[in-house]
This record gives structure tokens, C-alpha cells and sequence, in this order.
């Protein structure tokens, strides 16, 4: 099929573009060139061989849509639809197209979940703009495809990783954190780290969207994409760890505690994984076979940490003294920190 994909080098689009390229389609991205992650050698490849590019800015919505309509694509896979103006632009420049593929996020099932496993149609609670943004766009399309102007498929991806520009934690997006480990300094985290977290390679996440595109028994459907194992944040900081060779030092906190006391570092624990996040994936295995994750974060860490090092995109430990802080205080804390007072705040 003659695919294009809005988007197309980034994180879940490097893997996305590979396995679409293996598949046999012709592959063509709309973008505004290529983004920083491969100027920084985070991607595969800067545009992989066979690939075309169309310049463009999918924000000129004008622009945009007389573009897709010209080229009168066979199926489209947007990497890059964030809000419900950008769905209803998809809409206008796709009609006509045999397939979209949305790609959404497991973040718009933040907070504490309704339900374990959660499903794709569990109860929407995004807890930041982004996941609102995309929780919209996932509306906006569902209409469209339930009134037949535009074949729809929506992925929701969990964490994925293997191109992105840093490595988050429990606690939140910084990635002080690996440094601090590599340094074998220790690092915060809430119940004991025990509590189910959920993630996937790029390129397996890639495969599992491509083998979707044209398939009609994904015509419709909403699929959420991680790997199939239960795996605790503990795993995730150990295996990524392992990549140093050393242990890592848990220093375990009550989470209210530490989203009270480090508001900036702590926006992941207050939106999503100060629960555990256990997903149904019954309707992958269903409809895409295709999809059998196989990359694991232990064999990638090392690769990952050094394309990252070589970026300069793990900051040194030592640039921010606040977990260190906490640590020190965290008994007193406890007791004498009032709800909604920052650490800043405390004698």
C-alpha cells in the first residue's frame, strides 16, 4: 500500500517506519524535516533508504489537507495528532483514504484505575494536557469512523522506548536519575517500587502498529500496546541498571509525601504510577499475531544509555541536589511537611 505517516521520526515512529518498509509498503512521511532525536543520533537512521519526504507542517491545516488529498494515500498512520482540531483535520485531508491509524496514548486512562486489567474503553481520566489533547482526538475520530467518513484503528502504546531523548522513573521524566545510579547514589521511589508498570521496545511497538494498517478486522477497533509480561517498577529500574553492573540503592517514600515535597519531580506518581497499571491486551493478540514483543529493556539498556550519553542527554547527578535533600529529610518531613507546602518551603 502506498502509506504515508504524519510524523515518522521520532520515538514510536522510527519503529513504526522500519516495520511498515518491511512489510513492503511504500512509505512516504509528512513532516517539517527531520527532528532533533536524529540530528542527535537517537533514531535509526535520518530517513531510512526508500523513504520519501513531504515538507510540511501539519498545523497549516489548509496546506496539509490539499497535500493528502492530492496524493490520494492508500492508508495513513498519524504519529502526531495531539488535539481534536488535529483529529478533525485528519478527517478532512483523509476522506476518501482506506485506513487511519491513530496513535493515542495509555495516558488517557491516568489516575487510579476503574478497573484491573484496564481496557481500551475503561473510564477516561487524563490527568496533564497531553492526554486530554489525545483523549479529544480519540473522540473526535471515533465519530467519524462510527458515521463512515474514515476507517479508523487507535493504538494506545504504554511507555515506549529505544529512540526517545531520556529514561523516566516511577517518579516522573527527568533522567537525573540514571546518572545518580551509575554514580551508585540512591534514588527515590513509592511502594517500595513493587507496583506493576508497563513498557515496550519502539521497534516491536512499530511492528505491532504496521501489521495493523490495511487489516480489516482492525477496521474500528482499539487496541492497547505494551508488552505481555507483569513487570514492577523494581524491575524496570533494575534492568536498566544492569546496563552499569551495579545494584540499585531504593529509598522507598509514601508517595503522597513525595509529590507533596518534590512537586516538579513527581508528575508521573501523581498522574499514573503511584497505581499499579495493568492493561488488557487480549484484543492485540487477537487481531495482530503479528505482535510478539522481544526486545527487553536489560538487553537495550546499554545501548540506549550510551546513544543517550553520547547525546548528552543524561544530566550529571550532581546538577540537581534535591533528591539528595529529600532522602536526608524524609522522618521529618513526614511530620512537619504540610499538605500542599514544597520541600523549598520547609525550614
Amino acid at each position: 500500500m502506498r502509506v504515508v505517516v504524519v510524523g515518522g521520526t521520532g520515538n514510536i515512529s522510527t519503529g513504526v517506519v522500519k516495520a511498515l518498509l518491511a512489510f513492503g509498503h511504500d512509505v512516504t512521511l509528512f513532516n517539517r524535516g527531520v527532528t532533533d532525536l536524529h540530528a542527535a543520533g537517537l533514531g535509526a537512521e535520518p530517513v531510512p533508504k526508500g523513504v520519501r519526504v513531504l515538507l510540511g507542517d501539519r498545523h497549516d491545516r489548509a496546506a496539509f489537507e490539499a497535500t493528502m488529498r492530492r496524493e490520494r494515500f492508500d492508508a495513513a498512520v498519524d504519529m502526531i495528532c495531539f488535539t481534536a482540531e488535529d483529529a478533525e483535520s485528519d478527517v478532512r485531508a483523509f476522506r476518501g483514504t482506506q485506513h487511519l491509524v491513530h496513535i493515542s496514548s495509555v495516558a488517557t486512562l491516568g489516575g487510579e484505575p476503574a478497573e484491573l486489567p484496564m481496557r481500551a474503553g475503561s473510564p477516561r481520566r487524563p490527568g496533564d494536557d497531553y492526554a486530554r489533547g489525545k483523549a479529544a482526538a480519540d473522540e473526535v475520530l471515533a465519530a467519524a469512523h462510527a458515521r463512515g467518513d474514515l476507517p479508523v484503528t487507535v493504538f494506545m502504546p504504554a511507555q515506549t522506548w529505544g529512540y526517545q531523548r531520556g529514561i523516566p522513573r516511577q517518579l516522573g521524566f527527568a533522567s537525573h536519575w540514571v546518572d545518580r545510579v551509575r554514580k551508585g547514589l540512591p534514588i527515590l521511589v513509592a511502594h517500595d517500587a513493587q507496583l506493576v508498570w508497563a513498557h515496550c521496545h519502539a521497534d516491536d511497538a512499530g511492528l505491532g502498529i504496521a501489521a495493523a494498517v490495511g487489516r480489516a478486522r482492525c477496521l474500528g477497533q482499539t487496541y492497547i500496546l505494551t508488552r505481555w509480561e507483569i513487570a514492577t517498577w523494581r524491575d524496570y529500574h533494575e534492568q536498566i541498571a544492569s546496563a552499569f553492573g551495579r545494584p540499585v540503592r531504593f529509598v522507598d517514600a509514601p508517595a503522597d509525601l513525595l509529590i507533596r515535597a518534590w512537586p516538579e519531580g513527581t508528575g508521573l506518581l501523581a498522574r499514573e504510577s503511584r497505581w499499579n497499571r495493568i492493561y488488557d491486551l487480549e484484543p492485540i493478540r487477537r487481531d495482530i499475531p503479528e505482535f510478539q514483543p522481544r526486545i527487553t529493556l536489560a538487553d537495550a539498556a546499554p545501548a540506549l544509555i550510551a546513544r543517550l550519553d553520547r547525546a548528552g542527554l543524561i544530566p550529571d547527578a550532581a546538577s540537581d541536589t534535591t533528591e539528595d535533600r529529600i532522602i536526608a529529610a524524609i522522618d521529618r518531613l513526614a511530620t512537619e511537611l504540610a499538605p500542599g507546602e514544597p520541600l523549598a518551603a520547609a525550614p
